[in-house]
């Protein structure tokens, strides 16, 4: 989430370069409150819910297929995820009240000034690409394994899953690597530091224009959307299409195998098979309840977009608003990335069992607590009759 936000028009007529911290104070200290009072919080709760899912995820029994590696995938960058943005977000804040030598941070917060400042919006940027770009590739295995389920029951596998992962891992790195190459540079004099590259950060290019209003919300913002829309439709299709079939159904096991010769011998295979259905269709509903959630958290990014378009086309510059705005969905992302753990969590059997055993627990103290207590008649007169009854029968 970087502050600065420009406008850059290739005929080299208008530049909006505006960074609140520089140029905007009241803005800048409006934000930064909005940080500590919404970003803080959620974020390290987001932290606490996805170790708990992590915890939950990795204890037996582990789903077998490749859905536990694109589980694993999303959680961990949820994690990398919420914990860049506070760096990003909260180092600078940080900093901004040590910088004389005396100050106890003074060291840190110098290679945060030297090394981190123009580095780590950067990398919270593209761990955002990855993030999303790896929940519509989990929509598109759903959909596959959903409508294919023989053949996925098949190829469905960690191997496979780890490939397609490392593939887009690198596609997405390769989409990035633009923003550090050619917008950061090293400079040796008077010390050591990274720092921007006038000429592809504040000045008027074809490069600003073309890559960050045109390639940069597309592939970050409209293309997942709707690839996440189009797969996530699909794969509830195939649900309401195939509500009364099941994979047994689809002669998985042959037919003409009819020498059983115990009435029990296909019990447990066929127990078995239905476990593994509810197994999936679980997973299924929590993957499409995570989509939704994403789609619904960052329709404000999309907002966004049209507006800075908007703003391309009219050759204006943001106003105040326009920053609320992208600092609020700031904020929605931060609470998708949070509420996956919660989904994580609700679909598993773990769960179940617990608020079962929760609940069986709470009744019986309930019950036992709303049983009257023995008047001390009552209990003196029960031991007597015991001990007549144990002289009669001696």
């Amino acid at each position: 989430m970087d502050d600065n936000y420009g406008l850059f028009f290739p005929s080299h007529s208008m530049v909006c370069y505006h960074e609140p911290r520089i140029h905007d104070h009241e803005l800048y200290f409006q934000l930064r409150n909005l940080n500590l009072l919404l970003l803080l919080p959620i974020a390290i709760g987001g932290i606490l819910c996805n170790a708990c899912a992590m915890v939950s995820l990795y204890r037996p029994p582990k789903i077998t297929s490749g859905v536990f590696v694109y589980l694993k995938a999303l959680l961990l960058l949820d994690h990398v995820m919420l914990t860049t943005t506070l760096a990003a977000e909260f180092f600078p804040q940080i900093c901004d009240q040590h910088h004389m030598k005396n100050h106890t941070l003074y060291g840190p917060c110098m290679f945060e000034r030297r090394f981190l400042k123009y580095t780590m919006p950067r990398v919270e940027v593209t761990i955002h690409t990855l993030h999303v770009w790896t929940i519509a590739t989990l929509s598109a295995h759903r959909y596959w394994k959903i409508s294919r389920p023989m053949i996925a029951r098949l190829q469905d596998t960690v191997s496979r899953a780890r490939t397609m992962l490392i593939v887009m891992f690198c596609l997405v790195m390769l989409f990035r690597l633009p923003i550090f190459v050619l917008e950061l540079e090293f400079r040796s004099h008077p010390q050591l530091r990274i720092t921007r590259r006038i000429s592809t950060t504040e000045i008027l290019s074809t490069y600003r224009f073309v890559y960050h209003s045109i390639l940069d919300p597309l592939f970050f913002n409209i293309v997942p959307f709707m690839w996440m829309c189009i797969f996530s439709l699909l794969t509830l299709y195939e649900i309401y299409k195939s509500r009364h079939n099941t994979y047994q159904h689809l002669a998985f096991d042959h037919p003409k195998q009819t020498n059983v010769t115990h009435p029990l011998a296909g019990c447990f295979p066929k127990k078995a098979e239905l476990i593994r259905q509810k197994q999936e269709l679980r997973a299924t509903f929590s993957i499409v309840a995570i989509i939704l959630l994403y789609l619904c958290f960052h329709s404000l990014k999309l907002f966004a977009v049209v507006r800075k378009w908007q703003l391309l086309v009219k050759r204006e510059c943001p106003t105040r608003k326009d920053y609320y705005h992208s600092h609020l969905s700031d904020v929605l992302s931060m609470i998708s990335a949070s509420v996956n753990a919660f989904v994580f969590i609700a679909f598993t059997n773990r769960l179940k069992k617990y608020i079962r055993l929760l609940l069986r627990k709470t009744s019986r103290t309930l019950s036992n607590s709303s049983d009257p207590p023995m008047s001390p008649k009552t209990v003196t007169s029960y031991e007597s009759g015991c001990n007549n009854n144990f002289n009669i029968n001696i």
